[in-house]
């Protein structure tokens, strides 16, 4: 057997064993997925990330242990030892749920706790130029963050932070609409002493050459999200703006342009459904033609929200995989900070059960735990603080794992509950998480790696 893949070693120094029981009956292990491709066999250990190849011969007598429990003599005889000791094949008595459980909270206490907050999600404002067909935001009430209320924020980051450089998330609506109020709280921000970056999600449609420059000096903007929709005549469509003879497709091809050359990395999330994925092949060959190896431009290809729920979501899945592959055969980037560092085990599911780290504001200083509900989860205000502890309480503390979830191999690469409600949660998930597990694996047996331990997906 042969690692390809590196584990997390902050959970190997916790759960792997140093020595066999002779005495002991072993099985697989729940945090255990096979895949073999082409005469070559991989098992991934789903709560350390550790990936191996074996033999044909070490494959088969893993094959055994789905059968029942084998004895240490099994183990030894077929050359086992070191899965079982990296915890592919566990005892029959071993409570991986309980295990699981106890490698989060100590390598959060190793970890230390530290107080104050590390991230702002920020809404200068919920009103957008673009009329996006598929928006979410739909009907939500139009606000734009006051002059007053900025100060206030800045007061009260200024008060809650932890003692390192802030993280600025600014989200909408569109934050370039209120790009002056980005520039208030940074001026005021840097009048204070408080070291800051940020990052955005933004359509760009709205940014000039002169504003991309004031976004990196002024506003410390490292990173940019820019939404796009494929092809420009499913753009024009989709984006639906208000004014489209001033924003428009060419604008914003411009736009990335203006970041990039300030050195700000730009990643473009291309929204695909049934209607436009068939012309994404072709829209790739543009992107490379009109970008070429420029620096700081990344892409990634995601589906809308709408079709996670739908019955075909793992058709559209497996097509987005094929076409991910195509987009790095061409040459565009999936990510700008991909290497090849083993992934981490999640310590926090998302903003939503990070609230000792992170919080969203929206344009009138309300406090929510998800960017994508920002009307739907509040338990407070940057002006009172928490006026609804029991809400509070209940998005803070760790939930109990779901019967649903304890059994399913991807927990850890998950959340420990159950999302239903969510609109990152979806019913297919288990068996979205087998389509991309065996994409990632022949990508490994290829020599590729297509996992990072970016902290910040969506951007």
């Amino acid at each position: 057997m042969n690692i390809i893949k590196n584990s997390d070693n902050r959970v190997t120094k916790i759960i792997n064993k140093k020595k066999l029981s002779n005495e002991a009956e072993y099985r697989l292990s729940l945090f255990t997925y096979l895949y073999s491709d082409n005469g070559r066999y991989l098992i991934r250990n789903t709560l350390t990330f550790e990936v191996t190849e074996l033999t044909e011969k070490e494959w088969n007598a893993v094959q055994l242990l789905k059968d029942g429990p084998v004895s240490y003599g099994f183990i030894a005889e077929n050359g086992l030892e070191q899965l079982a000791m990296s915890r592919y094949i566990v005892e029959m008595g071993y409570d991986e749920i309980k295990q699981y459980q106890q490698a989060v909270f100590l390598i959060k206490t190793m970890s230390g706790s530290k107080k104050g907050l590390y991230s702002y999600t920020i809404f200068p404002t919920t009103g957008c130029n673009a009329r996006c067909v598929y928006c979410y935001e739909e009907g939500y009430t139009v606000k734009t963050m006051t002059t007053d209320t900025a100060n206030r924020l800045v007061d009260y980051i200024c008060e809650t932070r932890y003692n390192s450089t802030v993280k600025l998330r600014w989200f909408g609506g569109e934050p370039l609409a209120n790009a002056k109020i980005i520039s208030h709280i940074c001026s005021s921000l840097q009048e204070r002493g408080v070291p800051y970056k940020s990052s955005m999600v933004t359509n760009a449609s709205l940014l000039t050459k002169e504003l991309a420059h004031e976004a990196k000096e002024l506003w410390h903007l490292e990173k940019v999200q820019v939404s796009l929709d494929g092809s420009k005549a499913d753009y024009t469509i989709r984006k639906n703006y208000y004014n489209p003879e001033k924003h428009n497709y060419d604008v914003v091809m411009k736009a990335i342009h203006y970041f990039a050359d300030e050195g700000i990395k730009v990643n473009m999330r291309v929204n695909v459904d049934f209607d436009n994925i068939a012309d994404i092949p072709d829209f790739l060959r543009e992107i490379k033609a009109e970008f070429g190896d420029m620096e700081n431009i990344s892409m990634y290809i995601a589906p809308l929200f709408q079709v996670k729920h739908s019955e075909r979501c793992l058709e559209l899945y497996k097509e987005i995989f094929r076409l991910t592959d195509l987009q790095k055969k061409i040459g565009i980037p999936a990510n700008l900070n991909a290497d090849h560092k083993a992934v981490r085990l999640r310590m926090n599911y998302c903003m939503a059960d990070s609230m000792d780290k992170t919080v969203v504001i929206t344009p009138d200083g309300v406090f929510n735990n998800c960017e994508h509900l920002p009307e739907a989860q509040t338990w407070g205000n940057i002006f009172d603080g928490v006026t609804d502890r029991s809400k509070f309480d209940e998005l803070r503390i760790t939930q109990k794992i779901d019967e649903k979830c304890a059994k399913c191999p991807f927990l850890p690469e998950c959340t420990p509950f159950y999302k239903n409600g969510c609109p990152g949660w979806f019913e297919k998930c288990y068996e979205y998480h087998c389509i991309k597990t065996e994409h990632t694996m022949h990508s490994l047996l290829e020599g590729v790696n297509t996992e990072t331990d970016d902290d910040d997906e969506e951007i």
